[in-house]
């Protein structure tokens, strides 16, 4: 019984043996009012049965299918793509298909329903959309199947067991466009001027006698005079710059900003920072603290410390308490010994709130070049920005104008202080991060 059960559900019916059984039904019905009607019935619903069971015996069963995905591995944080679902079948070759993939939905899914056509070689392959707006570990289900002829009677209904885990880790497709960007000697965002090649910074190397096109900027005064002839100051690239990379992961980086939320806006920034970092020469380490400090990488170099750095963001969590910065800025202290690159990914509000960050930031500021970085909320912005033409919309302004304004002027007592400061709206976090980092390499403040 529980078979039988099984194949029924298995089975669908077109719309034309829908209508074909209500003629059919209609037909019964009139067979009282005559015997003729009763032998049309009898012949027209014998015809219908055989023509529906030809039809279904020409389907495939429900075995004899294979399938497979082929998808990122793994999915990037924030970036749309692309998964294919390939079924191949040889007695199901030229019909046609619906494919309904048990995608998760945190990975929005996009259409849930692909209509297709399998080939000559019984081969069907639909595809659909992603956007993974959150970091962690999801599971693919079974793919659902239906399968018939284009002028039958019947619809096959298949599930087709995939069970598959991935991991949604941070932007590892931006990582690759940038990669790619650097090979051929460009910067990595679309707009930003032509960096000078890795290792840009320079470290004295010696000095040697003045040759024709050398630059002139490059003479060394004092030896010139003591030898009595052109002596030019030759350099080499420095390589041995360090950057740390603090992430806030407290209360205000829950926030949402567009897609993600600020944690997940910053935790892709981090990830390209260090990459970019890496290619050129620097090492490069990762702090994330809330009201404490919950991992620190000491810099390092090389495929291996990138490794570490993806795998600590890909599996840091906001914890909803307030940011405890002068914990986190005195470890960084006394773990950070050289003078090095603080980059802080946090949030800025008004002075008042932000007083700590901003206290101990400046005393960070002493010892080390230390770059404070905010995201602006679009939607903050947006109600800066639209026009006024209600008086509801006259308190938003006023409400987004005063935040902004308090905002700058944190920014502002950082800036006196020799802190530096980058306040960019979430979207372009990443390239302008990257871009101020590259004109820090080009201004030789590393």
């Amino acid at each position: 019984m529980r078979r039988a059960l099984d194949f029924a559900r298995g089975l669908a019916p077109q719309p034309r043996l829908i209508w074909g059984v209500a003629i059919g039904a209609g037909l019964i019905a009139l067979a009282v009012a005559s015997p003729l009607i009763g032998f049309i019935a009898t012949v027209y619903n014998a015809g219908l049965v055989i023509i529906a069971a030809r039809d279904l015996a020409l389907l495939p069963g429900r075995s004899g299918y294979s399938v497979r995905r082929s998808m990122p591995e793994p999915f990037s944080l924030g970036e749309p793509e692309e998964v294919a679902v390939v079924i191949q079948n040889r007695s199901a070759a030229g019909l046609m298909a619906n494919v309904a993939d048990h995608a998760p939905g945190g990975l929005r899914p996009t259409p849930r329903e692909l209509p297709g056509q399998f080939d000559s070689n019984g081969l069907l392959k639909v595809s659909y959309r992603t956007y993974s707006p959150r970091r962690g570990a999801y599971a693919f289900g079974p793919v659902d199947l239906q399968v018939w002829r284009e002028d039958g009677w019947w619809r096959r209904q298949v599930r087709l067991p995939d069970p598959q885990e991935v991991a949604v880790f941070p932007n590892v497709v931006a990582i690759k466009r940038i990669q790619l960007s650097l090979r051929r000697g460009l910067r990595a965002m679309a707009g930003m001027r032509r960096a000078r090649p890795p290792g840009a910074s320079t470290a004295f190397a010696g000095l040697r006698e003045y040759v024709r096109g050398d630059d002139v900027r490059r003479v060394s005064w004092t030896a010139t005079a003591r030898r009595d002839r052109p002596v030019v100051v030759e350099v080499e690239a420095e390589r041995g710059q360090q950057m740390i990379i603090a992430l806030d992961c407290g209360r205000l980086m829950t926030a949402p900003a567009g897609d993600l939320d600020k944690l997940d806006h910053a935790v892709n920034a981090a990830l390209m920072l260090a990459w970019v970092a890496q290619a050129y020469g620097d090492r490069v380490g990762l702090m994330t603290f809330d009201d404490r400090v919950t991992s620190f990488i000491k810099p390092e170099r090389g495929p291996i410390q990138l490794r570490r750095i993806t795998e600590a963001l890909y599996a840091i969590r906001p914890d909803y308490v307030e940011p405890d910065f002068g914990h986190a800025m005195t470890h960084l202290a006394l773990r950070v010994g050289r003078r090095s690159m603080i980059v802080m990914l946090t949030d800025v509000q008004d002075p008042e709130a932000s007083r700590e960050l901003v206290a101990h930031a400046l005393r960070l500021a002493a010892r080390h070049l230390v770059l404070v970085v905010a995201m602006s909320d679009p939607a903050v912005l947006s109600a800066r920005g639209d026009p006024i033409v209600s008086t509801s919309r006259a308190y938003e302004w006023a409400a987004a104008e005063e935040f902004v304004s308090s905002r700058r002027e944190s920014f502002e007592i950082l800036r006196r202080g020799g802190v530096l400061g980058l306040d960019v709206v979430a979207g372009r976090l990443s390239p302008a991060l990257v871009e101020r980092y590259l004109e820090l390499k080009e201004r030789a403040l590393l």
